[in-house]
């Protein structure tokens, strides 16, 4: 079925993954133009300054289409390019997609889609240093990635310790590298406050903004469409956790660092679930260590039968959040 020509046919992978992604949003468009969200994102303040104005709903969804698969298919392009997955597969991309569209607010984009464009590629310069004498620029990059991230979505200042884990991870210890990552993560802030000086802005508003993104610590709301989605997903996670603790964690020291790396990842967005009270955010916080875990996880899998199983039942689970967020069930 599916988990075939993602793991073994990258022509075919590419077709199949644009026709998944194509046809959601196409449903997403049919179904949901009538539908009006409440939420408010002014606390993202990049992503408020860029998309606060009323666009159009057909525009709208045009950039989040155009996101998700930038999203989708930079995240596999990191996981094979930097070896954190065993094997060339598009599994990854698959599972981010799913991910991605499991999201309730169909007439806007989700903040978190396009922060996690700048994780990504923050992530993607920290494992580029990986054994390279001189990284300083990829530390800076990584630092600055990091912190734009968090203006498009604030709750990511919760990843910012991953930042210095993975450079224990990585390397040696060097104070060097360890300042020059952490002055590019302070650099989008000192930036932010001298545009509020300049335009008479309350420089605190920021810091105000983010104790009130992390301050509050709730158990996170769960739909009753939402828990077989949920269930399927921590299933599977547990199948990845037991294989790579019974099997390794990869043939490659760089395999098993970055996997790491992504357990690390893991637990701090886990964290980011307790602040937000929207369900779908319980698996959407943790979108790029989940669909990198899961998608490396399944296609480690040699019996076709069992990895299209798990498939199955992971797109099952995601049909029913997808109809109830169009409003079809």
């Amino acid at each position: 079925m599916i988990a075939g020509p993602l793991k073994n046919n990258i022509q075919l992978s590419v077709i199949l993954l644009f026709i998944i992604c194509f046809g959601l949003w196409i449903n997403t468009i049919v179904f949901s133009s009538s539908y009006l969200p409440d939420a408010s994102y002014d606390e993202h303040i990049l992503y408020y300054f860029i998309f606060s104005s009323k666009l159009s709903f057909m525009v709208t969804q045009i950039i989040a289409c155009v996101v998700i698969l930038i999203g989708a298919f930079f995240l596999n392009f990191i996981s094979i390019q930097q070896e954190i997955t065993s094997k060339t597969n598009f599994l990854p991309s698959f599972f981010y997609i799913l991910f991605a569209f499991s999201a309730t607010a169909k007439n806007s984009l989700e903040p978190i889609l396009v922060a996690n464009l700048f994780v990504l590629g923050a992530f993607y310069f920290l494992i580029n240093s990986y054994r390279r004498e001189e990284a300083l620029p990829e530390f800076f990059n990584a630092g600055f990635c990091m912190a734009l991230a968090s203006f498009f979505y604030i709750d990511y200042i919760t990843i910012f310790p991953v930042l210095f884990i993975s450079l224990l991870i990585l390397r040696a210890f060097n104070w060097r590298e360890w300042l020059v990552a952490f002055i590019g993560l302070l650099l989008p802030l000192f930036l932010y406050m001298c545009i509020c000086y300049l335009t008479n802005t309350d420089i605190l508003k920021f810091y105000a903004m983010m104790k009130e993104a992390i301050h509050q610590i709730q158990l996170p709301v769960i739909s009753e469409f939402y828990i077989a989605f949920l269930l399927v997903s921590i299933l599977l996670l547990i199948f990845a956790l037991f294989h790579y603790f019974g099997k390794g964690f990869g043939a490659k020291v760089k395999t098993q660092k970055t996997k790491f790396i992504m357990f690390w990842l893991l637990g701090f967005c886990v964290l980011m679930v307790f602040f937000e009270q929207l369900p779908d955010m319980v698996l959407l916080s943790n979108i790029i260590p989940l669909s990198i875990l899961l998608g490396d996880y399944i296609s480690e899998i040699r019996q076709l039968k069992i990895a299209n199983t798990l498939l199955v039942l992971f797109m099952g689970a995601f049909v029913i959040v997808y109809f109830h967020s169009l409003g079809i069930i």
